[in-house]
């Protein structure tokens, strides 16, 4: 065997251990969400009885109105908790049409508090963060759970999320999220990105004993760990704020883990071109946080691997073919596990893995092309340790998006199978 197949090969046993554990990391986290426990329930004698059922005030940043906007705010005045629970809900720009939902909601759900702040001010270029510094100021509870606007939630949302928090070492507790039944061309390739890629590969990386894991689905924290980290106005200059909390949370010595329990989250793409530029967006995002372990995440991308593996060994059928073909085996068990660990709704899309993943490895390879991104509307530029920068304007091409090229954006209904095309700005 030359040495080139020897290299293929060994990258390849990488993938396919890779793919065992996540075989047997999201059979045991569906065992835990049926039984609704947390990952980090804690023992009696961990708990702090006096943290039972604390307030909770409900942090959502808003900017610019969500198909499901209204039934996502409505999700948090339907909680079953028996603490005190204050909704915050806010954006920084007045007329901002998701206000106009937001009360609403609050008119429906008159005895809920219910508080809406607009136009706060813009600390630092990442304007999410600066929202919650806003709203936080606004919360009147021991427990703040900050949620991105996409999110829904159920009924039993709280009492799966908080019990991890009574620990004491534990200051974050975060949950995996799925995409709704993928309905385009667009929600399917975010579907498939989130439900058999992503999200499980969190539940590895937690399995594993990773102790900073904060996503935006949700943040939930005690008020004094915010406070003791320098709440979110700690985290305006950079782009993954969830991140860069669950790393300032760790360095004070508590500990960042996630529930056994998964919300869904609606990453409503326009267009398969728009799928694609956030995948990128948080591709290049990964890479500026983590640059060794994202240049090495290369040897997680089994499917690419093993096809690559079969070109390169024919015939006969046998040394590195034989292992290509285990470890595509075991990637769409992975999958499929992945996907049925979080309750997704896949069905036959389940089948577009392969091309779903050598997409993957083509933004792999093409975030390494620029540190440009584009986040909802704006450009930016990531630097060192995903700090964030707001792109100068005579940088910017006139379309006012980034590394603009023109393309061609195709919306596919599935149930209609209609298609349509238009010429679109997207990344290189």
């Amino acid at each position: 065997m030359s040495l080139g197949a020897g290299v293929l090969a060994t990258a390849l046993a990488v993938a396919a251990a890779y793919n065992i554990a996540l075989v047997v990391v999201t059979i045991r986290f569906r065992r835990r969400t049926r039984r609704l426990e947390t990952c980090a329930r804690p023992h009696a004698r961990d708990r702090d009885p006096t943290s039972a059922a604390p307030g909770v005030s409900i942090l959502v940043p808003l900017d610019g109105a969500e198909p499901t906007l209204f039934a996502n705010l409505a999700a948090y005045c339907q909680l079953r908790h028996e603490g005190a629970v204050q909704v915050v809900v806010g954006s920084l720009v007045a007329g901002d049409p998701a206000i106009a939902t937001a009360r609403r909601v609050a008119s429906r759900y008159s005895t809920v508090d219910f508080q809406i702040v607009v136009g706060a001010a813009t600390l630092g270029p990442n304007r999410k963060a600066s929202l919650l510094a806003a709203l936080a100021a606004h919360a009147r509870h021991a427990v703040i759970v900050a949620v991105d606007s996409d999110v829904r939630v159920g009924p039993d949302y709280l009492s799966a999320v908080l019990p991890a928090l009574s620990c004491r070492d534990v200051g974050l507790v975060s949950c995996v999220y799925r995409a709704p039944r993928p309905t385009t061309l667009a929600h399917v390739f975010e579907a498939l990105c989130i439900e058999t890629d992503f999200c499980p590969s969190v539940i590895l990386a937690s399995a594993l004993g990773r102790q900073d894991i904060a996503l935006g689905a949700t943040i939930a924290i005690r008020s004094q760990t915010l406070d003791r980290v320098g709440g979110f106005a700690a985290l305006v200059e950079h782009l993954a704020d969830d991140h860069r909390l669950g790393e300032l949370v760790r360095a004070i010595g508590e500990r960042a883990v996630l529930a056994a329990y998964v919300v869904e989250s609606d990453p409503n793409p326009a267009s398969l071109a728009g799928a694609v530029r956030h995948q990128v967006r948080w591709a290049r995002t990964i890479r500026a946080c983590a640059p060794w372990g994202y240049f090495g995440s290369i040897l997680t991308h089994g499917m690419t691997l093993a096809l690559c593996g079969l070109l390169l060994d024919l015939p006969p059928p046998y040394g590195v073919a034989r292992l290509a073909i285990a470890v595509i085996a075991l990637r769409l068990a992975a999958a499929a596990l992945g996907a049925r660990a979080l309750g997704a709704r896949l069905g036959w899309t389940l089948a577009l893995v392969p091309l779903r993943d050598v997409v993957a490895t083509a933004i792999w390879a093409a975030s390494f092309a620029s540190n440009r991104i584009e986040w909802r509307g704006r450009c930016y530029r990531i630097g060192a340790d995903g700090h964030l920068s707001a792109d100068p304007p005579l940088t910017r091409h006139r379309s006012d998006t980034c590394d603009a090229t023109v393309g061609y954006q195709a919306s596919f209904d599935i149930r209609s199978e209609k298609t349509t095309a238009a010429a679109v700005d997207h990344f290189r």
